[in-house]
């Protein structure tokens, strides 16, 4: 397969995401920029509201579900909108849609989404290979899941790993769709899963970068009022164009994991960041304002939208939110006290009062976050020191050497933990960004949030101390986690250094050539696409990404036979592709999924008793795993194996490389196979072999 079949799904994806938003928009009086900017957080809310409704009332999940979603919730917005009207307070237009406003960022976001594409998939021959990793097992069979039974509920997805369980919430939009994708164009789920990553990470994404750009950087200027004209438009599309260069993400967070959901999530987290911005009230004579249209009421709904899509599409981005807006608040909320201070006698008391207040709840918020560790983590039993301790957590470098790498715009990599060459141009750039807004009034909040994401990524990958633990304990100590969220400033603020920068440049050069006066108004936005197409191509051809992208393309090698610690071999794809020749619907297989069985779902389409590598499978479950092959002296595993309809395995000597006493607890699984009138032989591939179990079932009474 070429990847020319992954156009279409990749069409259908933009679609799916940016058409509901779209129109949910539009019926807010959104326009051009404003519209396209929260499309991708509001199709994702759509998406992940038609889930869960849709299984409430018993509708399978699909396009007419959506379409049905998404025509409602423009319904309550257009009532909302005509209410508002009717009580004398109209939704004003936020943005225009005159081409020239929001066409350039278009284009931006359009050859940012090709670079994404082509840096992230160099390495990977083809659209329907598969991420050898631990986490894409449980998303790619989630998907198959909701495409098979409709199911795209946020409540019931955790089901999958989870048996039994009436409300089992994992976040569904990633695998909702998946599974869309691969229902609308007939592609098979791996191919519709890298449609997704492409469709989000790009467009989605890009998007999103150049509407905070715009928010946040749109007036702002190096000096405290020398934004040029049309500096909105040009700080977006460079916002648009730049959302390609950082390897944070959205390649790294493909390389390690997968983290597909937390990938998505994290895609919409410039535009949270912008709506809260932009909603809380500035004071008139603030150094620094962003973007704040009129109507602050459709502000906060759209926010609620947002942290609707976030909590549909992974939670972690709340967290992520809190840190990339906690010094943005406290700016505001610092100039908020000095307005006030400036009101006599009784405004200075207030803003001491208010700076009290705040101390005061940050010191007891600080006391409740340590008691929670204490207790949650059960301290006094089991020692901060004795916990994440492995894998991904372990500290790779030293607090130094990871510190260094946060500032220089690169990473460690994952398979193989290396560090990644530095982006040596876009770091000096974002060094500059940091310099001016650290010396400009009004914006000082940007380099502490920038740095502070520094520092905990230097803590998780430099760091096995208490204090890194416990500092990063929420995204589990996972240095590429933590990472992600730098371009989420760091676009934003490159953007701004490169079109407020350049505008300074040209003003100066201009003087020093004695024409004075303000630069040709066509000068600067061409010296300002020069430089950042610079930057772009620097960067883009640079060793980072291009280590980057040969990264991503190890973890989506494909062994011919020889696993070699990956997941699954060509042998076992070729296999697993025909066991719906064997295994009738309904059935079930197991296996140990740490050899690739559980993907007998995914790539076969046949139900698997075993999904993923870690889960508690119910009691029954739990029996066959631990076991299965002592079905013939165990009067519990044969009445297990038929409530189940359990009537193949799947076995393979090669294994994915990981937690060997988490693969081992599935031995039984392998060993039925060995025993006396456990298992017949009914087809293989190189060592993946499928099996009919006769343990069970050939024998009297069965």
């Amino acid at each position: 397969m070429t990847w020319t079949a992954a156009a279409l799904p990749f069409a259908v994806g933009v679609a799916a995401v940016l058409v509901p938003g779209l129109a949910i928009a539009v019926a807010a009086n959104l326009r051009g920029l404003a519209a396209l900017g929260l499309a991708g957080p509001l199709g994702y809310a759509t998406i992940g509201v038609t889930g869960v409704v849709g299984a409430l009332v018993g509708v399978p999940f699909g396009w007419p579900a959506v379409a049905a979603t998404a025509l409602v919730l423009v319904v309550l917005v257009l009532v909302v909108r005509a209410a508002l009207s009717a009580a004398g307070r109209p939704l004003p237009a936020w943005d225009t849609w005159r081409p020239r406003a929001w066409l350039p960022v278009v284009a931006g976001a359009a050859v940012a989404s090709a670079v994404v594409v082509g840096i992230a998939f160099a390495f990977v021959p083809s659209p329907d290979r598969i991420s050898q990793t631990y986490d894409a097992v449980f998303h790619l069979n989630a998907a198959t899941s909701i495409l098979q039974s409709g199911d795209a509920s946020s409540l019931h997805l955790y089901r999958l790993t989870h048996p039994g369980k009436d409300l089992a919430y994992y976040p569904a939009v990633w695998h909702s769709l998946t599974a869309l994708i691969a229902g609308t164009t007939g592609v098979p789920v791996p191919v519709a899963a890298n449609a997704t990553w492409m469709a989000t990470a790009g467009p989605v994404f890009s998007l999103s970068c150049g509407f905070a750009s715009a928010v946040l950087f749109g007036t702002a200027g190096f000096r405290r009022s020398t934004a040029i004209p049309g500096q909105r438009m040009l700080v977006g599309t460079v916002g648009a164009l730049l959302a390609s260069a950082f390897v944070a993400f959205p390649y790294l967070l493909l390389d390690f994991g997968t983290l597909y959901p937390n990938g998505l999530a994290y895609t919409i987290l410039p535009v949270g960041m912008a709506l809260i911005a932009a909603l809380v009230p500035w004071p008139a004579g603030s150094a620094w304002r962003p973007e704040a249209p009129s109507a602050r009421v459709r502000t906060a709904l759209l926010l609620v939208g947002w942290f609707a899509a976030a909590a549909f599409s992974h939670p972690r981005s709340v967290i992520a939110i809190a840190v990339l807006t906690t010094p943005l608040l406290v700016a505001w909320f610092a100039a908020r006290m000095h307005a006030l201070a400036q009101d006599g006698d009784r405004g200075r008391r207030r803003a001491r009062l208010g700076w009290a207040l705040l101390v005061l709840g940050a010191v007891l918020l600080v006391a409740a976050a340590v008691l929670v560790v204490y207790r949650y983590y059960d301290v006094a039993n089991e020692p901060i020191s004795t916990r994440l301790t492995g894998g991904p957590a372990r500290a790779r470098e030293t607090f130094a050497q990871a510190l260094l790498q946060g500032l220089l715009a690169t990473s460690l990599v994952s398979p193989s933990q290396a560090a990644l060459p530095p982006s040596v141009l876009l770091a000096a750039v974002a060094l500059v960004g940091l310099i001016a807004a650290a010396l400009r009034p009004g914006l000082r909040w940007v380099p502490v949030t920038y740095l502070s994401i520094v520092l905990l990524y230097a803590f998780a990958a430099g760091s096995d101390s208490d204090l890194a633990k416990i500092a990063t304990g929420l995204w589990d100590k996972d240095k590429f986690r933590i990472l992600g969220m730098l371009p989420m400033i760091g676009v934003p603020l490159v953007a701004w250094t490169v079109c407020a920068g350049t505008a300074e440049l040209v003003a100066l050069v201009r003087s020093r050539t004695a024409r004075r006066g303000a630069a040709a108004p066509r000068l600067v936005p061409a010296a300002v696409l020069v430089v950042a197409l610079v930057v772009g191509a620097v960067t883009w051809t640079g060793p980072a990404l291009a280590g980057v992208s040969a990264a991503i393309g190890q973890v989506f090698a494909l062994p011919e036979s020889q696993k070699k610690g990956k997941l699954i071999d060509a042998d076992e794809v070729a296999l697993l592709q025909r066991v719906s020749e064997f295994v009738p619907r309904g059935e079930l297989i197991a296996g140990n999924p740490w050899n690739g069985s559980a993907l007998a779902w995914t790539i076969g389409g046949r139900r698997v008793l075993f999904p993923h590598l870690g889960g508690y499978w119910g009691t029954d479950g739990n029996r066959i795993k631990r076991h299965l092959d002592d079905w013939a002296t165990d009067p519990k595993v044969c009445p297990a194996v038929r409530a189940l309809n359990v009537k193949w395995v799947i076995t393979d000597a090669g294994r994915l490389n990981g937690d060997r006493k988490a693969a081992n607890a599935f031995g039984s699984v392998s060993r039925v196979v060995k025993t006396p009138g456990g298992a017949q032989l009914v087809a293989r591939s190189g060592s993946a072999k499928l099996w009919r179990l006769t343990a069970c079932w050939d024998v009297p009474g069965a």
